[in-house]
């Protein structure tokens, strides 16, 4: 196994700008419940929040402390915002799917421990929110989780092994894992002093990893995820210095001290942290080869933000009964993006989760057809003071990209129906598809966008949801993918305005 400590650049990159979880939330909670977070009306809405059991100020008093940058609770997984937009536009956040649940159990800590350890679960690194470069495609804290529950490792994992190790790691399979824990194991041998001095042959880069990492587990051991502990009464064997070198003293000017501090995780989440390993393997990639070297488009955020997964549903018990509508058309939501993949579905599931979804527009009927030579869906929009439009939907499930559309085919079906355009929902697609579709009567959307469309709709909106935005998209952009278009709108419509505070 190469772990090469020769640069910052070689390690994982985990944010800083605060290491209490308490104090996330809160800033993450204040932003939701208001349009805009300002310092001129953060202490109103920590006032409220306070009133409202949310917010405890550690001082008595409700202060507006420290520093909120959105970027930190963007990188854990609340939300997400336009990184590439333009430098006169608003950054607005758009809370995931997970952001919003969390928030919405705040008061519940079991509950919400469970729902970050599943935001964490969802991160994958490269990170669009942290400088790592194309050679990063690791879920780092799944492979956190699986050496916390490998039974060889006794259910802790020191802080030096994740610093002096993990850290470096930049994509990992099953036998690499086997590495990884025999090194471990290994390096439980070595007296603390001998590491230290292993430790300062790289001191500027594993300083940097190991304040990196005090303050990932700060973050975890405020959420209720781990217990921090050391059984040498916290003691101290040494410094590394890391850093800027200062003009004063000629040396670095960051000091970490060194400890044997461990980490175990808390008994409440062993069982849900199995089942999460089980259907979420820590050797899978966050993407695929052939997009490791582009950049963090809108849709690519998306479709990473959207992790939602079935089992945390089950385990936390989500009560539908106040609402039931409303929990149904998310639900559909959901049902659109998990079964747009191949591997989750028959395809005849997907087909019949688009139906589903588009029904729930107030001024759309849909029927799933499917067989051969039909359409998948025909749907049937009734706008305001119109006519009724036709228009069908292709399911294009698939486990890797869409490679191609039979362009003739679809133009046949339109033709059978009536129907004014088709729409293609697929996970993922080559460029080809946009040459196949170039010129035609159809437009091409990736699921985890139009999931998350609905999905913000209708947390902002409720039941009311029209179909009108989307047709008017889609008839500007015949013979064109809309994905971009749709998540636009999406940040315009339902961010809340991100603007970073300093401290006062």
């Amino acid at each position: 196994m190469c772990y090469n400590r020769d640069d910052s650049k070689e390690k994982w990159t985990i944010m800083m700008y605060m290491r209490d979880f308490d104090l996330m939330v809160t800033y993450a909670y204040a932003l939701r419940s208001s349009n805009e977070l300002t310092s001129e009306n953060i202490d109103e809405i920590l006032l409220r929040m306070e009133e409202e059991g949310i917010y405890r100020p550690r001082n008595g008093g409700s202060t507006f402390t420290g520093q909120f940058k959105s970027i930190q609770i963007a990188w854990y997984m609340f939300g997400y915002y336009n990184n590439s937009r333009r430098k006169d536009e608003q950054k607005k956040m758009v809370f995931s799917p997970l952001g919003n649940l969390l928030l919405d159990n705040v008061k519940d800590r079991e509950k919400v421990a469970k729902i970050f350890t599943t935001m964490l679960f969802g991160n994958g690194f490269r990170q669009p929110f942290s400088r790592m470069d194309a050679r990063f495609n690791i879920y780092a804290y799944r492979l956190i989780f699986k050496l916390l529950r490998d039974p060889r490792l006794n259910g802790k994992l020191y802080n030096d092994e994740v610093f002096y190790y993990a850290m470096f790691i930049k994509t990992i399979d099953e036998n690499q894992y086997e590495e990884l824990v025999h090194d471990i194991l290994a390096f439980r041998n070595v007296s603390p002093y001998e590491k230290l001095r292993l430790f300062k042959e790289h001191e500027r880069v594993i300083g940097l990893a190991c304040h990196e990492w005090r303050y990932a587990t700060g973050m975890l051991e405020s959420a209720g995820i781990v217990n921090v502990r050391n059984d040498n009464d916290h003691r101290v064997i040494g410094e590394l210095t890391y850093g800027n070198v200062s003009k004063a003293t000629g040396k670095p000017n960051a000091v970490r001290r060194y400890t044997e501090d461990y980490i175990v995780l808390r008994d409440s989440l062993e069982q849900y942290v199995d089942v999460l390993l089980d259907n979420y393997r820590y050797y899978e990639k966050p993407f695929p080869e052939d997009e490791l070297t582009t950049r963090f488009n809108s849709s690519i955020v998306v479709d990473m933000y959207s992790f939602y997964p079935p089992e945390l549903l089950r385990e936390i018990g989500e009560d539908t009964e106040e609402d039931q509508a409303i929990s149904m058309m998310l639900s559909v939501a959901r049902d659109v993006f998990y079964y747009s993949h191949e591997e989750t579905n028959t395809g005849e599931q997907f087909e019949r989760a688009l139906t589903a979804a588009f029904n729930l527009f107030e001024d759309v009927e849909a029927e799933r057809i499917g067989g051969a030579g039909n359409a998948d869906a025909e749907c049937i929009y009734y706008p305001e003071e119109l006519p009724p439009k036709k228009f069908d939907v292709e399911a294009k499930s698939t486990s890797r990209k869409l490679l191609q559309i039979n362009s003739r085919r679809l133009k046949t079906h339109r033709l059978m129906i009536g129907s004014k355009y088709t729409m293609i929902v697929t996970p993922n697609f080559s460029i080809g598809v946009l040459k196949d579709i170039a010129g035609e009567n159809s437009v091409i959307i990736k699921a985890a966008t139009l999931a998350n469309y609905l999905y913000q709709y209708i947390v902002k909106n409720g039941r009311e949801l029209s179909y009108a935005k989307l047709d008017k998209i889609v008839e500007a952009n015949l013979g064109k993918d809309i994905t971009d278009n749709v998540n636009d709108y999406v940040y315009s419509n339902f961010g809340h305005a991100a603007t970073d505070l300093s401290a006062r």
